[in-house]
């Protein structure tokens, strides 16, 4: 029996080393998509777990900054009052490309505003059309942004 202890333990340490493997860092592809799915459904809390506490999010419209966040903090304060100012949103993919950590999605937007946000953002439905690149490092988002 004793010579089967240390057998028995090195199967045990082997199947645990396995076991941590199963679940690798998710990919950027992955992330991002996870990141749309919990945007789309409003979790601010689910789409700041995508995020690195360092990450920094910039929104371009008609080629100037609109929006700026530098952490986490920021975004989190950003991302829960937009989701006040809006009845309804949905970013829809159409197109992504994937390389060396980096995502360029063609995103079709469409909300619903509860009431006027600036005199360009008024009350109603917005249809946009953009460019969303995400930088993914360690399977956290470090930078997004997005053109419109």
């Amino acid at each position: 029996m004793n010579r089967l202890l240390p057998i028995l333990f090195l199967l045990i340490a082997g199947c645990h080393s396995v076991r941590e493997d199963v679940n690798p860092p998710m990919n950027a592809k992955d992330v991002f998509l996870a990141y749309i799915k919990a945007y789309n459904a409003k979790d601010v809390s689910a789409m700041l777990t995508y995020f690195d506490e360092a990450c920094a999010f910039e929104n371009f419209s008609g080629g100037k900054v609109t929006v700026r966040t530098k952490g986490q903090a920021e975004l989190e304060a950003l991302a829960r009052e937009s989701v006040k100012a809006f009845v309804s949103r949905e970013q829809k993919v159409l197109s992504l490309t994937e390389g060396q950590g980096r995502i360029v999605a063609e995103i079709e937007y469409h909300a619903v505003l509860q009431a006027d946000l600036s005199p360009e953002l008024k009350a109603g439905r917005l249809n946009l059309r953009g460019v969303t690149v995400c930088e993914v490092v360690g399977g956290k988002i470090v930078r997004l942004t997005d053109y419109s």
